[in-house]
């Protein structure tokens, strides 16, 4: 029998600012292309709000309207269901935006009748979501992209599983949560460059999300004492979040000079800069080595096992995950204890010298042996097989132990039995409906069909507090 799982989370997996987002995304066509039915239910919400300008284009492709609660739309073998949110942020979602997530949640659960719930979304909100499907026997998986979590029980939840072997391990030794290392899932033909043989273009020594915390710092001391060795070594910082021009205001030299003085020549004038890409292909078609200098715990580290994929060394500090992302394609250093205790600090000369003759291996050393045994680690199928082999057992059990109308977290029994009826009702004309179309000749729908109720209105944003659970929200 074939599998069905349901994708929840409040952010959009159309994001294309959240790397989280990005590679669950991956994950689940992934699923879908071994023959997984997948459905994801999603807020209209984003880390940045620059990220969900993709719905506007999906919203003309569907003809959608503003009437309209919910975007409904197949990407890549998986169909979306994006309730159209007033609030487009994690912080600004309102009462009345959770009243239409949970209204399509529940109908998803009892017309799509799932194997398994997938997502991540650590708000109390949420949780209320992840236990409504273990009350009608539907195990839950969470996945974490990170190590922020830190204080969460993981309530209803069957399975938690993370990237990388030191995160899981990292949760357990902190917060005693079973954590399951899958790896990380890359998407290769969205990342692999296409130009590599050219190779006048190939001239760059590349960091990705120019932030103290990603480690700016260590990069701008690396370029401005290579550049005395190496004045022919072009650099080149490719933005992502926050304001690139204010971070190096603020940057500063250990005895507290500013790196920046007004009106002063700065070494990081010389450093190219280009704006954030959907295409990060684009960025390895010009770099010859990747920094990946971070300073902050990396559940994984997604650029060093792109670059490495395309047969890109990396340097790189030891943080969290990025040994396992680099997976021997690369040079591995401890952070800059300067840089370390103060991260808008500058390593002084002695602390990046073991850097800059790192960088020097990187660029004259032959790395292709160790790109491509990193690029087979790091294959997308390992993943998939790994993640399969735990949750497939708990898929097998939900088939034969799920009961969709039989107990609920949130409706009384009596109440179950009036949507089961309801539901059996309006199924029997839906079979009435395909049985005439069919000897008509016409191709019956094969989609989820979800109603939208109309929402009370409200105008007041919900805090963490009055976000606690859907119980108290919902005004039957």
């Amino acid at each position: 029998m074939a599998y069905k799982i349901l994708w929840y989370s409040i952010p959009a997996l159309h994001d294309n600012t959240n790397g989280a987002a990005i590679h669950s995304k991956i994950m689940l066509e992934a699923l879908a292309r071994r023959g997984i039915e997948i459905k994801v239910l999603n807020a209209l919400v984003g880390d940045d709000v620059r990220g969900l300008e993709v719905f506007n284009r999906i919203g003309a492709q569907i003809g959608d309207t503003k009437e309209r609660k919910v975007l409904q739309f197949t990407d890549s073998g998986v169909e979306y269901f994006v309730a159209k949110t007033q609030g487009h942020t994690e912080p600004t979602i309102l009462v009345s935006d959770q009243n239409l997530v949970f209204d399509l949640y529940q109908q998803l659960l009892e017309k799509f009748q799932p194997d398994l719930i997938m997502g991540y979304s650590g708000d109390v909100f949420s949780t209320v979501l992840r236990r409504e499907a273990q009350a009608r026997g539907i195990p839950v998986v969470y996945v974490l992209h990170n190590g922020y979590h830190r204080g969460y029980g993981f309530v209803a939840c069957d399975l938690v599983v993370a990237p990388s072997q030191i995160c899981a391990q990292s949760y357990l030794e902190q917060d005693g949560i079973d954590v399951k290392a899958i790896g990380q899932f890359i998407d290769s033909e969205r990342v692999l460059a296409q130009h590599r043989d050219q190779k006048d273009k190939i001239k760059y020594v590349t960091l990705v999300n120019p932030t103290p915390a990603k480690g700016i710092a260590i990069f701008v001391k690396l370029h401005e004492v290579f550049a005395q060795k190496h004045p022919e070594v072009p650099f080149l910082v490719v933005k992502s979040v926050g304001d690139y021009q204010h971070t190096l205001r603020q940057l500063h030299y250990p005895d507290g000079t500013p790196f920046v003085s007004e009106g002063q020549p700065c070494s990081a004038d010389s450093i190219q800069v280009a704006e954030h890409t959907d295409e990060p292909r684009l960025i390895y078609d010009i770099s010859r080595v990747v920094i990946t200098p971070s300073l902050c715990f990396e559940s994984w580290g997604c650029v060093a096992s792109e670059a490495v994929m395309n047969g890109i060394p990396v340097l790189s500090t030891n943080s969290g995950g990025l040994p396992e992302a680099i997976s021997g394609g690369g040079i591995l250093l401890d952070p800059p204890e300067s840089t370390k205790k103060d991260n808008l600090c500058l390593p002084t000369d002695e602390e990046i010298a073991p850097w800059v003759e790192a960088l020097e291996r990187c660029l004259n050393e032959d790395w292709t042996e160790a790109c491509d045994q990193a690029t087979e680690a790091l294959g997308l199928e390992h993943s998939i097989d790994r993640l399969l082999g735990y949750i497939e057992p708990l898929m097998q059990k939900a088939q034969k132990q799920r009961d969709v109308f039989g107990k609920s977290a949130y409706f009384s029994d009596l109440c179950m039995k009036r949507r089961k009826q309801t539901f059996e009702q309006k199924a029997a004309q839906q079979q009435q409906a395909n049985a005439q179309a069919q000897h008509q000749g016409l191709a019956a729908a094969g989609v989820t069909r979800i109603a939208v109720r109309n929402q009370v209105k409200t105008g007041s944003k919900s805090s963490k507090k009055n976000r606690g659970g859907a119980k108290n929200k919902r005004k039957k």
